[in-house]
């Protein structure tokens, strides 16, 4: 059954990833070379590693591993976030902080055969905000390296408030229940568009 599931879910992300990086990029050059890279990868993760996982009595512990991989990437953006200017830019930030974890508990607790694969692609995600936390302090302190640094900022700025907001939405999904619409979230949708503050 599991896989089954692998190519429509690898299809589905493919479809997202290249919609995805189109948008932001408007190359048709990376975007089927990004999608085809997420697809191959989450086939796998999907087909083998977590089919098995699941099948084991060390899934518990794999994604236990994964959500604290994940949250130290998290710690990671909070102690930045420290040194964000601009009180609404850092709130975003901290708030994602502060969803994140919540959100995993949870998943935990209400859906833990979902753990493994929400911590993986929520850790993705994660590691893209830290890339654009690190770019947006960089543009903050010398922003003569760049060109027009009030809209990158303002660019990371909505980026940060639309990944707090897709960690919000996230919660509430799966508090009220609905961890289907959650889990299809999490495999058909795009995820929160995090831009290349160095354009």
């Amino acid at each position: 059954m599991r896989h089954r599931l692998a190519a429509p879910v690898a299809l589905a992300a493919a479809v997202a990833a290249f919609a995805g990086v189109f948008a932001l990029t408007g190359s048709l050059l990376w975007s089927p070379l990004l999608a085809t890279a997420i697809a191959i990868g989450l086939y796998l993760m999907v087909d083998d590693r977590t089919a098995a996982r699941i099948d084991s009595d060390s899934y518990a512990d794999d994604a236990n591993a994964r959500v604290d991989e994940a949250l130290r990437v998290l710690r990671g953006i909070e102690r930045l976030s420290r040194d964000v200017g601009r009180p609404e830019a850092r709130r975003a930030i901290q708030d994602a902080c502060r969803y994140v974890p919540e959100l995993f508990d949870r998943v935990r607790d209400r859906s833990p055969d979902s753990l493994y694969s929400t911590a993986a692609q929520v850790g993705g995600h994660l590691r893209s905000l830290d890339g654009v936390v690190r770019q947006y302090l960089d543009i903050q302190r010398q922003p003569v390296l760049y060109h027009d640094p009030e809209r990158l900022q303002r660019d990371g700025e909505v980026a940060f408030r639309r990944f707090a907001d897709f960690a919000l939405d996230s919660v509430r999904l799966v508090n009220q229940g609905e961890i289907a619409q959650y889990t299809a979230n999490l495999d058909t949708v795009a995820p929160p568009s995090l831009p290349d503050l160095g354009r």
